[in-house]
């Protein structure tokens, strides 16, 4: 297992994919293979000097895209910054919460129809693959029981950027399989679900 460095930094500067893997594996128990294929999404953001600066995550189209649940749309001007109308639509999505796969799904949905709507362009299929991932991901790297995610711990996540405890202290791992089997659901609930 990888091993995080006590002494490196915490300033989000001249991070690798090691950095990053062995913080997920050290912070919200990835397994290696999970941790590698999530940190394998930065490399478009690499330097040659293999790092890249947390800011650089903003970059459109790599993490960041158009119809993303809580951002706006690169044509709206801020599509890096926490849109609180957008939160609150996502609890909304979520009947007032808690926020479930079949959730997402709805949010996935809606959000793709306002940046339709919104003019901007439509997504390529791996930034679709991508934003299906991302509405998964949440409620993979949380690991509630019943995949049931609290109000509360999703407003931690989204306004103060950081993993509330309930996920720091849960030790599941988190897998790949975890995570393909959860978007696996959430494309479901996308076509089957009203």
């Amino acid at each position: 297992m990888l091993e995080t460095n006590p002494n490196r930094p915490r300033d989000g500067l001249n991070m690798t994919l090691t950095d990053v893997e062995a913080a997920l594996m050290a912070a919200v128990h990835m397994n290696a293979l999970a941790a590698a294929s999530l940190a394998g999404a930065l490399k478009p953001l690499l330097r040659k000097d293999g790092t890249f600066d947390m800011v650089d995550t903003r970059r459109h189209n790599v993490v960041e895209h158009d119809a993303s649940f809580t951002r706006n749309d690169l044509n709206q001007g801020d599509n890096y910054s926490l849109q609180p109308h957008l939160l609150e639509a996502l609890f909304n999505d979520a009947n007032g919460g808690p926020v479930t796969l079949k959730s997402m799904a709805k949010t996935y949905k809606r959000r793709l129809k306002e940046s339709k709507e919104g003019g901007s362009p439509k997504l390529s299929v791996k930034l679709t693959f991508v934003n299906l991932l991302q509405a998964a991901g949440l409620v993979n790297t949380a690991s509630q029981p019943g995949d049931m995610l609290p109000k509360d711990l999703v407003t931690v996540f989204y306004t103060e950027e950081r993993f509330p405890p309930a996920i720091l202290d849960n030790t599941v791992d988190r897998t790949v399989f975890g995570l393909l089997w959860r978007t696996v659901k959430v494309t479901w609930h996308i076509v089957f679900s009203r």
